[in-house]
């Protein structure tokens, strides 16, 4: 299938963009560099989607990239949002096959209970409410019967990018430990079983709708942070305060203090197989310990 991708240059969708591709798509690339095959502007973007079967959509400002002033949730809604709203409305037109984008497990907010599935209602936080306006600008595809999924997507590990670079530093040096309190969920995701999710919903022509974009064990923040400590062979044992992270990102802390235990029941019951189903494995893969 011939593919545009937003997001291509980026963490994950580089290794998407690859996956793909080893699977004989080809894929266009949609961004604002000059790099990209397809930018945001009118007459590229519909020449874009006018050339493509299909749509996957990963791009969106980083939730860190800056503190959370008013000016730059606006920016963030609308990475978003109206990026969505604008595929959506030109799939809808064009007759697209199908529009696949990214969305985040935010949306379940906050929340101690373990196996939090794709039915479970959002919360009302920014960050929860983001999530569902970002996935309700896909409403226009979904109307003109363009076939239509999103990827609640966790943590995403990998060396490249993400969480884990960053915190592979301070663990090296034996000052890695828990965010806060170590108590809440971490709803990792290696970054190709990532990858190799997106595939999976691009080539099952019955997919449709939320998927988590988690892997199936459920973690917390301290079992992670002890895990990847036993993985470097370093002490995980200085947490990282609540408030300091408060002072550091202001809002965009909660992201980290706080979390949730969503699980991939809709993946896995269409048939979608994790090749890092478990934690320690996974870690060992991607920094090379055996």
């Amino acid at each position: 299938m011939n593919i545009l991708l937003s997001g291509a240059s980026g963490f994950v969708g580089a290794h998407l963009r690859q996956t793909l591709e080893a699977r004989g798509h080809q894929v266009a690339s949609l961004g604002r560099g000059s790099n990209s095959d397809f930018n945001w502007s009118e007459e590229s973007l519909r020449a874009g989607v006018a050339s493509v079967d299909g749509i996957v959509h990963l791009a969106g400002e980083n939730l860190f990239a800056r503190r959370w002033s008013a000016a730059q949730k606006e920016v963030l809604r609308k990475s978003r949002i109206e990026t969505t709203a604008r595929l959506a409305n030109l799939a809808a037109e064009l007759k697209k096959d199908f529009l696949i984008q990214a969305s985040a497990v935010g949306y379940y907010g906050p929340s101690a209970a373990p196996g939090l599935t794709e039915e479970a209602p959002p919360a009302d936080d920014f960050v929860a409410q983001l999530c569902v306006d970002w996935e309700a600008a896909n409403q226009p595809a979904r109307d003109a019967g363009v076939r239509v999924a999103w990827v609640r997507t966790g943590v995403v590990l990998g060396v490249e990018g993400g969480a884990l670079q960053r915190m592979l530093t301070p663990f090296k040096l034996g000052l890695g430990g828990p965010i806060g309190n170590g108590k809440q969920g971490f709803p990792w995701i290696h970054v190709q079983d990532l990858a190799n999710l997106f595939c999976f919903l691009v080539e099952t022509p019955g997919s449709s709708g939320a998927y988590n974009g988690t892997a199936p064990g459920g973690l917390s923040m301290g079992a992670f942070a002890k895990c990847l400590g036993r993985v470097l062979k370093r002490p995980a044992i200085l947490p990282v305060p609540g408030f300091a992270l408060r002072i550091l990102l202001g809002e965009a802390a909660c992201i980290l203090t706080t979390g949730q235990l969503p699980i991939p029941e809709r993946a896995q019951q269409a048939g979608f197989v994790f090749e890092h189903p478990e934690v320690e494995p996974a870690l060992r893969e991607l920094l090379g310990k055996p």
